[in-house]
């Protein structure tokens, strides 16, 4: 009976996890899943955030989704509108559907950046759900800090060991000085390092956990990388 019950739970955990991997957001060439944590740059002056897609990774077709956001914190920046097949003032969208194996590409955000702010940014739970299929990913929109150049698009950016314990170290390469962040699984920025150059940043005293790290600045940024923490 417990071999039973035990292979019946097993099954269930393999359903839940191949529904939420069902959809995947998609930034920047990367595709994020469920769980996961993206940080999005945009420029001070946009009104409209039309970079985030979303990819049906099966072969058949998913109608009646719906995109929702639920702010996390912000400051100086506010999502208020969301376009799907029409757009809205609110943050649910209106349904729409995914073809097979294809991206959802008319998606588009109306935001508001208060240009007094010198850092401006919010974080999001965003979800993308018909009520069968679900999967929800921490967004945090970072505006272009004021008098900071975009970064250069090459670079590289490593984390060793990675899962980590205690202290590890993120290797970088940039051309200009830089800013290096890593936000937690709710999108919060728990570490920010000044970098330039090719080096070695140490971080230690990081909680268990699942985090992302990169450089963000403007359009052009490294992109972010999974960090493990045990």
């Amino acid at each position: 009976m417990k071999k039973i019950l035990s292979f019946a739970l097993l099954f269930c955990s393999f359903v839940v996890l191949n529904a939420q991997n069902q959809i995947g957001f998609v930034y920047d060439g990367h595709v994020y899943q469920n769980g996961e944590t993206m940080v999005v740059a945009c420029e001070r002056e946009t009104s409209s955030i039309d970079c985030i897609s979303f990819r049906n990774q099966t072969s058949s077709v998913l109608r009646d989704l719906v995109v929702t956001m639920t702010e996390v914190e912000r400051d100086g920046f506010e999502a208020w509108g969301l376009c799907t097949t029409q757009c809205v003032a609110s943050l649910t969208s209106t349904p729409f559907m995914m073809s097979p194996n294809e991206d959802f590409t008319g998606f588009a955000i109306d935001i508001t950046i208060d240009q007094a702010v010198a850092r401006p940014y919010g974080v999001y739970n965003m979800e993308v759900s018909n009520g069968t299929i679900t999967c929800s990913v921490v967004v945090r929109f970072e505006a272009t800090p004021l008098g900071i150049d975009d970064l250069p698009a090459t670079g590289s950016l490593k984390a060793f060991p990675n899962p980590a314990q205690g202290q590890f170290g993120i290797s970088y390469s940039v051309e200009q000085p830089s800013v290096l962040a890593i936000y937690d699984a709710q999108g919060r920025q728990v570490r920010q390092m000044a970098v330039c150059g090719n080096g070695t940043a140490l971080v230690s005293d990081l909680p268990a956990g699942v985090y992302a790290y990169g450089i963000v600045s403007g359009k052009q940024r490294i992109r972010m990388q999974k960090l493990i923490v045990k």
